[in-house]
């Protein structure tokens, strides 16, 4: 198929995916989802009436298992598109590459962990209405924002003793940004890995991104270790305080931060559309 891109095939591509994904991920995500009733049933047994667990750590559990489903989908939900035998039904899928691949990154991206993550809220929701146990108060009563964990308001307390903070709250919205650019990396990541991985393909990139940190370790401390020895780069380091503002140094770190995201954001969305449109069955 070409690479156009019609709407209505595309909405075809959607609910094919869309039936498909209880078969294929139904049973994992509803795990993933009961994961905190987990943390809330342990804590209970050998906490008992004393046990809690504050909203904001619910919260943060929550997001977790969604950001676990996202990373999930791709090899649950298109285990067979780089097979060579099971993966000629999808490419004989009445629509195009584009269609195929937007449809793919709808699912892994935001169907999937959504669908965790409202799930978890309402487990979480139920078990905040139960009179005992150790989930104690509603989940958006907690301080670090609600639906998601990006408040950095919370920060506001520490300004007035830490050097640079309140220069850090005026960034608030970079972080979150960076946030979301991070988590869409990561997943277009694992998105790749799917199509070159035929097995275990969740499992193997884990190890594969273990194997290339220790690599890059063993190859940069010694790096690090001369540059940090050098007198003179020491020497205007220890400067820079007095060069930069702290919001000058904040800007700085995170446009570094979010640069780096938004080109790996695009290295591994470039990278899984090539993979999937030069794949041969």
């Amino acid at each position: 198929m070409n690479n156009t891109f019609d709407w209505n095939r595309f909405c075809k591509v959607v609910n094919k995916d869309f039936r498909n994904m209880w078969p294929m991920f139904g049973t994992t995500m509803i795990i993933l989802a009961a994961l905190p009733f987990a943390a809330w049933l342990m804590m209970y047994v050998f906490g008992g009436s004393d046990a809690h667990m504050p909203a904001d750590l619910r919260l943060i559990m929550i997001e977790a298992v969604a950001y676990i489903a996202a990373i999930m989908a791709p090899s649950r939900m298109y285990r067979t598109w780089n097979l060579r035998n099971e993966g000629i039904y999808y490419a004989m899928l009445p629509a195009s590459k584009a269609e195929k691949f937007c449809s793919a990154l709808l699912f892994s991206l935001v169907v999937c962990p959504l669908a965790v993550y409202l799930g978890s809220l309402v487990l979480d929701m139920f078990l905040t209405a139960i009179p005992f146990g150790p989930w104690q108060e509603w989940i958006w009563q907690g301080e670090m924002g609600f639906p998601f964990t990006f408040d950095m308001s919370t920060l506001s307390e520490y300004a007035a003793a830490e050097e640079g903070a309140e220069a850090f709250l005026h960034f608030g919205w970079m972080w979150q940004v960076a946030c979301w650019i991070g988590y869409i990396s990561t997943v277009l990541m694992f998105l790749f890995t799917s199509t070159i991985f035929k097995k275990h393909k969740v499992l193997q990139t884990i190890l594969w991104l273990y194997v290339i940190n220790f690599v890059l370790s063993i190859v940069l401390v010694p790096v690090l270790v001369a540059v940090f020895s050098d007198s003179s780069f020491m020497d205007w380091f220890m400067q820079l305080p007095d060069r930069m503002s702290g919001e000058q140094m904040v800007n700085w770190i995170f446009g570094l931060a979010l640069g780096f995201d938004v080109l790996m954001t695009a290295l591994f969305g470039w990278l899984s559309w090539r993979r999937l449109n030069r794949m041969a069955y």
